[in-house]
C-alpha cells in the first residue's frame, strides 16, 4: 500500500452497525464462519488501542474486505 494516502481507523462498533447493527457474539461468529472459508476478516491494527478497550481496524482494508465478499454496506460515519 502506498504510505502516501492517510490511514483511518474504524472501530469495532462501527464496523457492526455497518452490517446491519449485529451484536459483538455475532460478529465474531461471523469472524469465525469467513476464517473457515478461507478469507479471513482484516486483523485490528496493532499500533493503536481504543482508549476504552475492543480493537480498531483499518477502514480501507474493512471496505475492500466487504467489496470482496459481495456486500453492500450502509458507512454512516
Amino acid at each position: 500500500m502506498d504510505d502516501n494516502i492517510p490511514k483511518f481507523l474504524i472501530c469495532r462498533s462501527k464496523i457492526q452497525g455497518m452490517l446491519g447493527g449485529i451484536s459483538r457474539t455475532t460478529f465474531w461468529r461471523k469472524r469465525q464462519e469467513w476464517i473457515a472459508q478461507g478469507t479471513p476478516f482484516p486483523e485490528p491494527d496493532s499500533n493503536y488501542a481504543p482508549i476504552n478497550g475492543g480493537a480498531l481496524y483499518k477502514y480501507n482494508e474493512v471496505i475492500e474486505f466487504f467489496k470482496s465478499k459481495g456486500y453492500s454496506v450502509q458507512d454512516n460515519m
